[in-house]
């Protein structure tokens, strides 16, 4: 029996150094080589990775493992910038981009292909709504509260930090 659109979740695994990140596939705008990141300057946080020129923005980007705490950065020669289109109501344009391992993998699920799972210590509860097990293959992946890393990152770029090397 095959399964109908309805019965679909599509999603995207961006690949972390030692976790993935779970999102609705309308979350990814674009998938770019690391190139393109201009280093962060002044006092920026561990965790902020710099800035990109995307399509006219300048974009912020983060290293996830690093905004929750770990020590492992990604990228590296096979990473790639994952952009991310701004999911908070009215909020329009691309809001930042992540780093990841290797190209983010666009899924579809059947609705009942994840499976809940308790958070890992290491898992920062303000900035995650669920960790999940894809019943497909086993992969675990975390997904996380976009807009809470957005209001985080606005209160870096608020402070002014991060501007240094902001065109």
């Amino acid at each position: 029996m095959t399964e109908s659109a309805d019965d679909l979740l599509h999603a995207v695994l961006l690949p972390l150094h030692d976790d993935r990140l779970l999102l609705p596939n309308l979350a990814l705008a674009d998938s770019l080589a690391p190139a393109a990141l201009r280093a962060a300057g002044g006092e920026a946080p561990d965790w902020f990775a710099g800035w990109l020129a995307w399509q006219h923005l300048d974009l912020p980007v983060l290293q996830f493992e690093r905004l929750i705490g770990g020590s492992h950065d990604s990228g590296g020669r096979r990473g790639r910038i994952a952009v991310l289109q701004a999911l908070t109501p009215g909020a329009g344009e691309p809001r930042c981009a992540v780093l990841c391992e290797r190209h983010p993998q666009l899924l579809r699920l059947a609705r009942d292909g994840l499976e809940a799972l308790p958070l890992r210590a290491s898992d920062v509860p303000e900035l995650t709504l669920a960790r999940v097990r894809l019943r497909s293959d086993a992969r675990e992946a975390l997904i996380p509260d976009l807009a809470a890393i957005e209001q985080r990152l606005a209160a870096l770029l608020d402070a002014g930090a991060a501007l240094a090397t902001r065109s």
